[in-house]
């Protein structure tokens, strides 16, 4: 017999999975933003409060880091959400854990949208759509500590709701608007993957490695393509939906495992991960049953039960989402699959959104556009290199200090950069729209050389170097176009023309990002 419910099911551990995966994605967020935190989100650094309301036009859009400049407010502030991301994963004081948790990360993500990936985009969502869901019904102290006894409620594993349908259906959106969006010549002729491997500013030692083997690319590029769109079907097949799923997951956990090991997507592979796994069935759950029963920490887990019963009543209510939920999530859905339509090419509905609905996709950040190397990859490769001279009249790169300064292709370009975030940053400093901030970010950099070396070794001088070089399948890369951004002396900014070199084919190389996943700041 079918049951179409079956589809949009979801089992109570696979939610409790979801809660601890995405408080963990939280916590390791934190944890790299914060050294970095006076560059990116204070008033000292390279993208002040005062730029930040200069270059964009969001007004109902907030942040509570607005109102914070200096950097010990700003690392105080993420020690808290570092702190509602543990209560999250503990299942402690679920419900509130979970909205404070969505309020600070899209505080944090409006604070400085220059730096922001479709691995944010997509963990702002599935922190939206986790305020709804009963986390803590399985695996959390809530459900320990809970007043009615241990583990008393819920009875059943199961849950269908609208909330559950609305994460099931993000998971399709995410992977069906991408086939959608990958509308290019390259995607159909199989040379897709050939030029995301070569793309300095993305590619980890495994896209080098991967590169090797010019006659499987195109065998990626189609299967990467067609196991999109039916990874979806599978997951919503109404037939054997337990069996079905458990394959659509296994699927989409290896694609972005893939990922991973050859493209530098900051958080998108985990957070793609996490969503999948709060998909998984109840049959997986009977499947792991023997595994549970018989290992090493059934003790500890027992110990901890009864050292809950003497502390019952001091945790959150069990989470049961009710009509409340249902009508913002159902409303929520409907503007996400508005959006999502929107985005598509061609589309009319582009040309009639009220402005209000876009106000509130920004500022809720639900707004997403899974256009992921689409319509096509980028044809360019681009990297980024800051000159400094020295006062003993040597030159280095201010991105890798430790060799002398070369303009010669680096082999991987993302091993210089801290993470995904700085390549974002200096992907944005490219743009006329942002020149504005070169210069303070020279500054940064020049300041905190100077303070750790003594004179001789001191920077009398920076330059900003853009590159850009034709991405050419098995033949290499064109010759480099290289622009001077800035140059910045110790004792002032000075204005300098910029130095361009054609690509050896006489052609303009075209202005790309560097993945289509979700350009956060193309549109400030």
């Amino acid at each position: 017999m079918i049951r179409f419910s079956s589809s949009i099911a979801l089992d109570l551990r696979s939610i409790a999975v979801f809660r601890i995966l995405i408080g963990g994605i939280i916590l390791y967020d934190l944890v790299n933003r914060i050294p970095y935190a006076e560059l990116f989100l204070s008033d000292a650094g390279a993208f002040s409060r005062t730029d930040l309301l200069a270059l964009t036009n969001r007004p109902w859009s907030f942040s509570v880091y607005m109102m914070l400049g200096e950097t010990s407010q700003v690392v105080a502030l993420m020690l808290i959400n570092a702190a509602t991301a543990l209560l999250l994963m503990a299942g402690l004081w679920t419900r509130w854990a979970s909205l404070l948790c969505w309020i600070l990360l899209i505080s944090l993500q409006h604070r400085n949208p220059l730096v922001l990936n479709g691995g944010d985009t997509l963990l702002s969502l599935l922190v939206f759509w986790a305020m709804f869901l009963p986390l803590n019904g399985r695996w959390s102290l809530d459900a320990l500590l809970s007043k009615d006894g241990v583990g008393t409620f819920p009875v059943t594993n199961r849950y269908v709701g609208i909330p559950g349908m609305a994460l099931m259906l993000q998971v399709v959106f995410l992977y069906a608007f991408t086939v959608m969006l990958k509308t290019g010549g390259l995607w159909k002729s199989g040379e897709a993957v050939g030029y995301v491997v070569m793309n300095m500013s993305l590619i980890k030692a495994g896209a080098v490695w991967l590169s090797q083997f010019e006659g499987l690319l195109p065998f990626i590029s189609k299967l990467t393509w067609h196991w999109e769109w039916f990874g979806c079907l599978l997951l919503l097949c109404p037939f054997a939906n337990g069996l079905t799923r458990m394959a659509a997951i296994f699927g989409y956990s290896l694609m972005q495992l893939s990922f991973y090991l050859t493209l530098d997507l900051a958080l998108f592979p985990f957070v793609s991960t996490a969503a999948c796994l709060a998909l998984l069935p109840g049959q997986f759950w009977r499947l792991s049953e023997r595994l549970w029963r018989d290992g090493p920490w059934k003790r500890g887990v027992e110990v901890l039960r009864r050292e809950a019963v003497s502390m019952r009543g001091c945790g959150g209510k069990i989470i049961r989402p009710g009509r409340g939920a249902a009508v913002l999530t159902g409303t929520a859905l409907a503007l996400v699959l508005f959006w999502n339509l929107r985005g598509l090419p061609d589309s009319p509905l582009k040309q009639h959104t009220p402005d209000w609905v876009k106000q509130v996709m920004y500022a809720a950040k639900l707004r997403q556009s899974w256009g992921m190397f689409a319509a096509n990859p980028p044809r360019t490769s681009k990297w980024y290199a800051l000159e400094a001279q020295l006062a003993n009249g040597d030159s280095i790169d201010l991105l890798n200090p430790s060799e002398p300064f070369t303009l010669r292709r680096p082999q991987l370009f993302t091993d210089r950069l801290p993470d995904r975030r700085w390549t974002k940053f200096l992907s944005a400093l490219s743009k006329k729209k942002y020149r504005s901030l070169r210069d303070d970010f020279l500054e940064y950099f020049v300041s905190r050389w100077n303070r750790r070396v003594d004179g001789p070794r001191k920077i009398e001088r920076v330059r900003m170097l853009y590159v850009r070089e034709r991405i050419r399948p098995g033949a290499g890369y064109g010759k480099a176009e290289i622009e001077t951004l800035a140059t910045l002396w110790v004792e002032g900014i000075r204005q300098v023309v910029n130095v361009e070199i054609p690509d050896e084919s006489g052609e303009a190389l075209e202005e790309t990002d560097d993945e289509g996943i979700e350009q956060e700041g193309a549109d400030l």
